[in-house]
């Protein structure tokens, strides 16, 4: 599927994410005669974990984008550019954690907020200072190359 990234991604999303979660629990419901009802917690971590694998899913090329390249190989990173999907890969985790925050407030009753809100808090900084670590490491490299030390 390398060949086909939309394909791949949308794939892997859909089985990690969608399928191993809310389809194994709704499945196995049935399997054990229990009524379907809907759970905030099942929908929560199926919406998470397919997000998070929409993530993989995207970036999983990145380290191999010169060879994606040399061969002619297209992959998102080959077409839009490791920045482009690095920083779209970063976003789709913020959302992912603000997300989460947002449950914990608006569904009390479904989620620990003492657990949830600070953990995905802490989180979303975490990845907020690794964006700005690597945006500052790539201006210091770019100034290092326009005075010829880099």
């Amino acid at each position: 599927m390398k060949r086909f990234p939309v394909v791949a991604f949308l794939i892997i999303a859909t089985v990690r994410g969608f399928l191993l979660n809310f389809g194994v629990y709704y499945a196995t419901r049935a399997a054990l005669g229990l009524p379907f009802e809907w759970s905030y917690p099942v929908v929560f971590i199926t919406t998470f974990v397919t997000l998070f694998a929409l993530v993989i899913a995207i970036t999983k090329d990145l380290p191999d984008v010169e060879g994606d390249r040399k061969f002619q190989i297209s992959t998102l990173a080959t077409k839009l550019g490791v920045k482009n999907i690095s920083l779209l890969g970063s976003g789709l985790l913020l959302v992912n954690y603000i997300g989460s925050i947002v449950a914990a407030v608006f569904l009390p009753e479904a989620f620990r907020r003492s657990l949830m809100i600070p953990t995905h808090t802490i989180l979303a900084i975490c990845l907020v200072f690794q964006i700005a670590s690597v945006a500052g490491d790539e201006q210091k490299q770019f100034q290092l190359n326009l005075y010829g030390l880099g």
